[in-house]
């Protein structure tokens, strides 16, 4: 009696889900599809290429603690004597290269040491001609970038030639 049963319940469960099963299916007519799309644009990296760097110049050790500004425009303050050597200070360039019109950041550091090997000085203050650190390509894709910086000199500074490395980096917007 038992498998009778047994096997009147299998049934039954076979034929409840063969209900479902039919239950689940759609109407004829009653199915739609529509496409959908994918899309990419494939942007062109950012090219750095640096034309020139960021020139103190000659400067004579002074007696005392003083600095060296030089302004991305150019302009340059300074309150050590640097008229001994005048020429050869300028703001560093860099030429741009990217997708036309297309906006993007530029981020400097806060500051860096230059070394003469054994003795250092900091340069900070950096400064670029990027409004906020935000702006874009011309039409043919280029940026002319000018950063300047603040040269701080020790008092009896150590006679020799400094130099040192600063990151420039550009993300798009």
């Amino acid at each position: 009696m038992r498998t009778a049963l047994h096997k009147i319940a299998k049934g039954l469960m076979a034929g409840t889900l063969g209900l479902v099963a039919v239950s689940a299916q759609a109407a004829p007519g009653n199915t739609k599809t529509v496409a959908g799309t994918a899309n990419v644009t494939i942007a062109q990296p950012a090219k750095i290429q640096k034309v020139d760097d960021l020139r103190f110049g000659v400067i004579v050790r002074p007696a005392g603690a003083g600095m060296v500004e030089i302004d991305p425009t150019g302009t340059i303050t300074a309150n050590i004597d640097i008229s001994a050597y005048p020429g050869n200070r300028g703001p560093s360039r860099f030429l741009l290269v990217g997708d036309n019109n297309r906006r993007f950041l530029v981020f400097l550091p806060s500051r860096i040491d230059i070394t003469n090997g054994t003795a250092t000085m900091r340069v900070d203050r950096f400064r670029m001609n990027a409004v906020n650190g935000s702006t874009r390509f011309d039409a043919n894709g280029r940026y002319n970038l000018y950063v300047g910086g603040r040269l701080n000199v020790g008092a009896n500074q150590a006679v020799g030639q400094y130099s040192g490395t600063f990151d420039v980096t550009v993300v798009y917007q």
